[in-house]
């Protein structure tokens, strides 16, 4: 139990890592609140980036401050429980009351953080065969949010059965998912069990299969009978809420988002380190930057995973530059992972400005393409075949007619260019686009990543946006700013940029 002053200590805390207000919530959020809001069983199919997230936590905190609910479980995907949930708990100004408890990782802790006192807990989907053994017959959970609910589709798997049994002790529950029934109608039996216990689609799969499909019985393919996704559609219909990006937004205004990761607190003090004092020590080797750009260069860098070091070679009688990589982490790499996962198999166009991204990205996601200097790729992603595109600002910064394959840009690093950043998202929001487009930005946080982001929105007037980010880096070190021309600077960050990492054009 805290004391007074411990609780006015992390309630302080709490509130200085807020920048969002509940009146900033949109319309369309306060339409789904209030549908959750009226119905106890309920489900959002919401589409990707419309705030799901906030809308149902502004319910679990409201339920909570009115005695309705006692305590409340968040099931999500692991990333997004260890990471989404608790970044959004933290920057929205009426979660800032409540503490919350995030039970993952090993045995040891989850017990431990399953054991807290804090009202909201968030667990992964994985997890739930554990926490029903572990409290048993003392299920606390009255209220739990299930955050892609596409995950319990199955009714045969032990997450399911296992969520199904305490089902009698849960008050409320809302379903969050984009894709409730992606491949098949099949996959809306066991969600709407767990809503309803087989009230609208009945109490067993065998009776619901019977009811509304037809079965091949040679080949075992199953087919919904005619007037058949009707008749389901209809039967849930008061259950279920559907919001897709097209009837809310504006198609011509690309949705921005930023998916922040957080570096651990070593590899943060060592990012500090370079950004104050010019270099790092990395493996036992010094990477110096020489000049303000190439200590941007360098930040940025480390913000997207690795560090750069240019080592003298002798070939022959000349001497070179080496360009030797040390990897730093992986951090956004699970951030594209979890944001791939989220979009269920919505082709992602990434972009990204190091080579080594590139090569890292192909590597992770085996499924991704480059694009070719020929744009040979570019009917084959309008075909809607490519599952991810990855892209340079100057390769697809002009001309490409991109917007038939995809409504969904992840930038894995930020352009210095606020022509090509402006440009590359021009791809997908253009003439012939059908669907509201989604700008992702993967953002390290209180990093060079930030102000490049703040720069690029506030559409600076130097089309470079590095050069306003490079102002704050030199404020932080309490260092008088170059007295260069500004379109000068920019021009020379550019160069810098370009030729020394020998980046794709």
């Amino acid at each position: 139990m805290r004391s007074y002053s411990e609780f006015m200590a992390w309630h302080s805390r709490r509130k200085a890592g807020v920048q969002l207000y509940r009146d900033q919530m949109h319309e369309y959020q306060l339409t789904a609140y209030d549908f959750i809001r009226r119905n106890s069983f309920c489900a959002l199919f919401i589409d990707l980036g419309m705030g799901k997230t906030v809308t149902s936590g502004t319910l679990a905190v409201d339920l909570l401050a009115t005695g309705e609910a006692k305590r409340v479980l968040i099931i999500a995907p692991l990333r997004v429980a260890n990471k989404t949930w608790p970044d959004e708990l933290d920057i929205w100004d009426h979660f800032a009351y409540w503490d919350y408890s995030v039970v993952t990782g090993e045995k040891a802790k989850r017990e431990s953080a399953a054991r807290s006192r804090a009202r909201i807990h968030i667990t992964n989907r994985e997890n739930i065969e554990w926490l029903v053994n572990f409290w048993g017959r003392d299920w606390p959970y009255d209220t739990v949010i299930i955050d892609e609910s596409s995950a319990f589709k199955d009714h045969k798997t032990v997450r399911f059965k296992k969520l199904r049994s305490v089902r009698p002790r849960i008050k409320r529950m809302v379903q969050l998912t984009a894709t409730p029934a992606a491949e098949s109608y099949i996959h809306l039996f066991a969600q709407i069990y767990l809503l309803d216990e087989g009230k609208r689609l009945g109490k067993s799969i065998t009776a619901y299969k019977r009811k509304y499909f037809d079965e091949n019985i040679y080949t075992r393919e199953i087919k919904l009978k005619e007037g058949a996704k009707e008749q389901i559609e209809a039967a849930i219909s008061d259950l279920v809420l559907v919001m897709r990006a097209e009837d809310y937004l504006d198609l011509e205004k690309p949705r921005m988002l930023r998916n922040f990761v957080t570096l651990p607190d070593a590899l943060y003090e060592q990012y500090k380190t370079l950004e104050r004092n010019s270099i790092i020590t990395v493996n036992g080797v010094d990477i110096v930057a020489d000049n303000a750009a190439a200590l941007a260069g360098k930040l940025l860098q480390f913000s997207s995973g690795v560090l750069y070091e240019a080592r003298e070679k002798i070939v022959g009688e000349e001497v070179k530059l080496e360009r030797v990589v040390h990897p730093m982490h992986e951090l956004k790499m699970e951030q594209l992972t979890q944001i791939a996962e989220e979009a269920q198999g919505e082709p992602l166009l990434v972009v990204y400005h190091f080579n080594t991204s590139r090569d890292r990205l192909l590597k992770q996601f085996p499924q991704a393409k480059a694009m070719d200097k020929a744009g040979n790729l570019i009917a084959a992603w309008n075909k809607g075949q490519l599952p991810m595109l990855l892209v340079h600002p100057q390769s697809a910064g002009h001309g490409l007619n991109l917007q038939r394959g995809g409504r969904r840009i992840v930038f894995f690093d930020l352009p210095w260019s606020l022509e090509l950043y402006q440009q590359v998202i021009g791809r997908l929001a253009r003439q012939g686009q059908t669907k509201t487009v989604f700008v992702h930005h993967i953002i390290v946080k209180n990093s060079i990543d930030e102000d490049v982001y703040r720069a690029l929105q506030v559409k600076a007037s130097v089309q470079d946006a590095l050069f306003e980010a490079l102002k704050v880096i030199q404020a932080k070190r309490d260092t008088k700013f170059a007295d260069l021309d500004a379109r000068a600077f920019a021009r020379q960050v550019e160069a810098w940029g370009y030729h020394e990492e020998e980046e794709a054009a």
